[in-house]
């Protein structure tokens, strides 16, 4: 039996990165997948990566800049699945910009999709949740939600503002059986940021994380004994020193 067999699982920005290698790993363990992101195609081919391991997989193509998706996102499962287990906010997006070249428009983006989107999953999700008494949230944040980077305004000011949502959400609903975690990766071989501070060439050189190490990372998140759980974790790759 897997380990994650019968549970129900919602995963932001699924159709790549870290997103994409957690709804892998999730599948690979028997858990059921409410897969989500912008990219139509990409997100069908994840989807169906999924179902050929034996789980049962759908779909909802949008923007997680928008409340409607997190609104439909979670219909779409409890239509599917009767119920939530896990929800992953992990949809992100990062710009390399000094302060004085971050626009507002920049500064929107930013935040909007990395924090707008997981307060409204977040909201949306929780009812559920406290209807089973039971669930875990996971918020992606970042090391740079920990120590702020250099031209990473944005990009920082969101992953901290995570870390905030996450501690807050811990001490409010783990009465009401939820557990919180917020999650800080280092950086990771995919194509975030490529074309705004970073080279596909670089990334295939970094030895930076993969997102098969950040799917098995956030399994053991979702696989705590019902006594204990793990409110923050810092993951890093053994290749690159910081």
């Amino acid at each position: 039996m897997g380990k994650l067999d019968g549970k129900v699982a919602i995963i932001t920005g699924a159709s790549s990165g870290f997103g994409r290698g957690t709804a892998l790993v999730f599948a690979a363990v028997g858990c059921n997948l409410v897969l989500t992101a912008r990219r139509k195609d990409r997100l069908q081919e994840v989807t169906d990566m999924c179902k050929k391991m034996g789980v049962k997989a759908v779909y909802y193509a949008g923007d997680a800049r928008e409340e409607q998706t997190a609104t439909k996102t979670v219909k779409l499962a409890i239509q599917t699945f009767g119920k939530i287990d896990i929800l992953v906010n992990n949809a992100g997006i990062g710009r390399t910009l000094s302060i004085t070249d971050t626009t507002m428009a920049d500064y929107d983006l930013v935040m909007d999709t990395n924090v707008r989107s997981a307060f409204a999953f977040t909201k949306q999700t929780v009812p559920t949740m406290v209807k089973q008494h039971d669930g875990q949230i996971i918020m992606v944040s970042s090391v740079t939600g920990v120590v702020g980077h250099a031209d990473e305004t944005a990009y920082t000011c969101s992953k901290f503002s995570l870390r905030g949502l996450g501690q807050a959400l811990d001490k409010e609903l783990l009465d009401k059986g939820i557990r919180t975690c917020v999650f800080y990766p280092h950086a990771g071989a995919t194509e975030f940021e490529v074309g705004f501070g970073r080279t596909k060439e670089g990334v295939a050189k970094s030895g930076f994380l993969t997102p098969e190490d950040v799917g098995q990372a956030l399994l053991s998140v979702c696989t705590q004994t019902k006594n204990s759980r793990i409110v923050e974790l810092r993951l890093a790759s053994n290749n690159v020193k910081y």
